[in-house]
């Protein structure tokens, strides 16, 4: 079967609407609403002509601490179900990488179905998200020390300094666009934000629920000090008093696991967890913002894209870091497990300890500790 890969045309639109109806619309016709701006650009796979299988990537970017990366989120991957298994699903895979490496993307995302299907095109999870779910009965009494203000949707830019300071203190990130905040907050939803302090410290997006003893779930809880942190959790207190219970997500460096987790509190891992891809190692690398100095040379195994393998000498320091080539390497990495340490969680110190790195001069590896430092690392995007 010769598989073509290719940027979805307009009249391609209508096969790609077929491919995509089987697998996420119950077989539905799948029709755009053309009001709304299309957030992804999408990719077409044919089979002499005939569509069996697509994808889209929508353009993000990703924090790691200060720095911020050009990201491909990957979403809406199918595949007609009587050629699956005949490899559309890695024909598309290796394009979009391939595709996104030359458009000069240094890193790539994606929720997997089946993860085991992307570690084979270098994707690997990467972070923690938390999903807390607290019986209100049992919710911490926790005093707002800081104004509350109700906003609305229309008040994004009020919040947007916030949402930026929390995502440059962790990976993962997405830096949202106007189009981008209105999935979070669209117009017409009537979700309610609550902001702690002035310059706001914290908020809080509710979509209120009118019955009573259900859960209420917080769509997106961002802080950035303690006090913010703590009245954001008054006001979920207030808004939860006729509810079973408060649920809503944290990363891992999670301020109610650390302080106010208790018998009662169920937190737990969500599934799916994102997986990233770094698309291009050098690029990556010099686009951190270390603040320690120091220097190693690293060599990666990366089959999909062979140009990140290096070996390379990477030198860094405050005002930047170059990566040049480099003859031999003090330890070695898989795309995958470099992606980890690349974003800081798992940290390159646990996959060392875990054995995920072939180690010839384990200075070398101490160096690059202090370039890829550990980094709770979370999305609040689902794509």
């Amino acid at each position: 079967m010769a598989i073509t890969v290719e940027p979805c045309k307009p009249e391609d639109l209508e096969s790609l609407g077929k491919v995509w109806s089987v697998t996420y619309n119950n077989g539905e016709p799948f029709e755009r609403n053309p009001d709304k701006p299309r957030l992804s650009e999408d990719f077409i796979a044919k089979s002499d002509g005939v569509a069996v299988g697509g994808f889209g990537v929508s353009p993000m970017s990703a924090t790691r601490g200060e720095a911020e990366f050009q990201c491909a989120g990957v979403l809406a991957v199918a595949v007609m179900p009587h050629v699956r298994g005949g490899g559309v699903g890695g024909k598309m895979m290796r394009f979009g990488i391939r595709e996104y490496f030359d458009r000069g993307y240094e890193l790539a995302s994606l929720y997997a179905f089946k993860e085991s299907f992307y570690r084979a095109f270098g994707y690997e999870t990467t972070g923690l998200r938390y999903k807390i779910s607290v019986d209100m009965n049992v919710f911490p009494r926790v005093k707002a020390t800081l104004r509350i203000r109700q906003l609305d949707a229309s008040s994004v830019d009020l919040i947007q300094d916030c949402y930026r300071s929390f995502a440059h203190k962790r990976s993962g990130l997405n830096l949202r666009h106007d189009h981008q905040w209105n999935r979070i907050l669209p117009p017409d939803s009537k979700r309610t934000i609550y902001a702690a302090g002035d310059p706001i410290e914290a908020y809080a997006i509710f979509q209120h629920k009118v019955e009573f003893w259900q859960d209420q779930e917080v769509v997106e809880f961002v802080w950035t000090t303690k006090p913010g942190y703590d009245s954001i959790l008054s006001v979920i207190a207030g808004t939860g008093i006729n509810k079973k219970n408060a649920v809503w997500v944290e990363p891992s460096d999670s301020p109610f696991r650390t302080r106010y987790w208790d018998h009662d509190a169920n937190v737990v891992g969500l599934t799916p967890q994102l997986m990233f891809r770094v698309l291009n190692v050098k690029k990556g690398l010099e686009g951190l913002k270390p603040v320690h100095s120091g220097s190693f040379t690293i060599q990666i195994s990366d089959e999909v894209v062979p140009e990140n393998n290096g070996p390379w000498r990477v030198t860094f320091s405050p005002s930047g870091v170059t990566v040049e080539p480099a003859e031999t390497a003090g330890f070695t990495m898989d795309i995958r497990q470099f992606t980890q340490a690349f974003m800081g969680e798992p940290s390159l110190a646990n996959l060392v300890m875990n054995d995920l790195v072939e180690i010839r001069d384990m200075e070398q590896v101490r160096e690059a500790e202090k370039l890829l430092t550990p980094s709770p690392t979370i999305c609040f995007e689902m794509f």
